[in-house]
């Protein structure tokens, strides 16, 4: 492990590199501080432009702004109550309400410390369990792989939202939009309705763009937010070392349940900055401090969403299973890179993986130093008024739709797109199940298929090798728990919708006086 992480330093430290690690760096906290634009919007639409360069240039690009617009978010949250991104969301109670207090400088070098800490221990931790559990995946055979998708996708459909069923729904489309185009067995068109351009299937990252980054755009002209004015002031005291000390067991409960939880398919730094905060109020020793300015909130909730972008990456690079929405986008970088992700991937090239490992490391430290001129500087980011920033991503999303395969189809893909992401955004239906199964329906199907050729159609197979009978059970049992925890909602909006139209018990008094 240590002659490959060695090497991956040796293969991707160059001047090239670092500056394309950087720039993505600074561009994912410049579109993170911005209210609106989303992490997965921004890596979905600046992925298409490092298909034209190397893998060890546009990787550690992408990596860069995955990384910092995910700690941007908190930028705009602490500053003027607005996250920048969905994850920044629990930063934003007590971060805004310390800043309220003339303490804004304290707020984000507070936030700083934890994303950094956090990302840094959650990166140990992928660099030590990646390996490993490659090792172990080599040795699943095309059962277990479709168990795996089968349970990765369960997973996905039932925590991307509250209606087990929705997610079920969005999940059966991203397999129905996957078999399009020619069969890759038999050779036969499949839903192509007669489209040639339809005949490699649907274009990917097009379709990326529009269901996040269009639709995205959409919804937020339809709001007509009103800008927002930054702090004139960076007031107050920043973090002191004995704070930054206290402030470790937090940190470091927090880090470990953003490092597991990212580590599932489908449970993203969205849900894991709630947990986090959840867990350190209850631990507290002063519970009435949250939500008033406590640095163990702001702390909390940056530890928990920044330690989930490393550990979201374990069952990307190690199944080719993305973690969230963010890392199904990369996961199609990596494929227009020709790098398919999964226990071979570290067999073959170590020295890449390692390598993109030690990027993680890097920009690591850069964080630091760009977090610091970012607390300085993009307060005022969110100046910059809607009629102009909009379009401008707009123009961003037909160029890099368009950069793909220089064909104008991908624009209407695009467009369809974002109609679609659109329309499930407005009916409560979840993307990231459609997207997922998306990417996963190949693997899934090549997977049974070899599995039914080797067993002769007998479904026995599944039951009769340990490891597919283990994955077996946790698809049953994450089944079994999903659609309890559906009924159990379903049941508690139905007492709620018939509570309120119950008429209040009338005293003995007031019968008599009607009477």
């Amino acid at each position: 492990m240590l002659e490959h992480l060695l090497a991956g330093f040796a293969t991707l430290m160059t001047p090239i590199t670092l500056a394309a690690a950087a720039l993505g760096l600074v561009g994912g906290i410049f579109v993170g501080a911005l209210p609106g634009l989303t992490a997965t919007m921004a890596v979905a639409v600046l992925a298409p432009f490092t298909f034209f360069i190397d893998a060890t240039i546009g990787i550690p690009f992408l990596l860069g702004v995955y990384k910092g617009a995910i700690y941007g978010g908190s930028i705009p949250a602490i500053t003027i109550n607005t996250p920048g991104t969905a994850a920044s969301a629990a930063t934003a109670i007590d971060g805004n309400a310390l800043a309220n207090r003339g303490r804004v400088r304290l707020a984000l070098e507070t936030s700083l410390f934890a994303s950094v800490l956090a990302d840094l221990l959650s990166t140990v931790v992928l660099i030590l369990v990646a390996a490993p559990l490659a090792s172990i995946a080599i040795s699943f055979g095309s059962s277990e792989f479709v168990l795996l998708y089968l349970f990765a996708l369960t997973l996905i459909a039932g925590v991307s939202g509250n209606d087990f069923v929705k997610g079920l729904l969005s999940a059966a489309g991203g397999l129905l939009l996957a078999v399009i185009g020619l069969d890759p067995m038999t050779g036969f068109q499949r839903f192509t309705f007669g489209v040639t351009d339809l005949l490699q299937g649907i274009s990917l990252v097009p379709l990326l763009i529009g269901m996040f980054a269009l639709s995205e755009i959409l919804i937020q002209a339809e709001n007509g937010a009103a800008k927002s004015q930054g702090m004139d002031r960076l007031g107050g005291r920043g973090l002191s070392w004995r704070q930054a000390r206290s402030l470790l067991p937090v940190s470091l409960r927090s880090t470990g349940i953003g490092t597991f939880l990212g580590a599932l398919p489908g449970l993203g730094a969205e849900i894991s900055c709630w947990i986090s905060y959840g867990v350190a109020k209850r631990r507290s020793r002063r519970p009435q401090q949250f939500g008033k300015g406590s640095l163990s909130g702001i702390c909390a909730a940056e530890a928990g969403n920044n330690a989930v972008v490393p550990a979201a990456l374990i069952p990307m690079m190690v199944f080719g299973i993305p973690g969230d929405t963010i890392t199904a986008v990369l996961l199609g970088a990596f494929m227009a890179h020709d790098l398919m992700p999964g226990p071979l991937l570290f067999e073959r090239a170590p020295d890449l993986m390692y390598g993109f490992f030690a990027i993680l490391l890097v920009t690591n430290i850069m964080l630091i130093a760009f977090g610091l001129l970012a607390i300085r500087h993009l307060r005022h980011i969110n100046r910059i008024p809607q009629g102009l920033l909009y379009p401008a991503v707009v123009v961003l999303c037909f160029a890099g739709a368009f950069s793909v395969n220089n064909s104008s189809f991908d624009l209407v893909i695009m467009l369809a797109g974002g109609v679609l992401g659109y329309g499930m955004r407005k009916t409560g239906v979840p993307i990231p199940p459609l997207v997922i199964a998306l990417l996963l329906a190949p693997g899934l199907e090549n997977a049974l298929r070899q599995t039914l050729l080797l067993s002769n159609g007998s479904l026995s197979i599944f039951v009769t090798r340990p490891i597919s009978l283990v994955l077996l059970s946790l698809l049953v049992l994450s089944i079994v728990v999903m659609i309890w925890r559906y009924v159990a909602i379903q049941r508690e909006a139905a007492q709620d919708a018939v509570s309120p139209q119950m008429p209040p018990a009338q005293t003995p008094s007031k019968v008599s006086s009607q009477e």
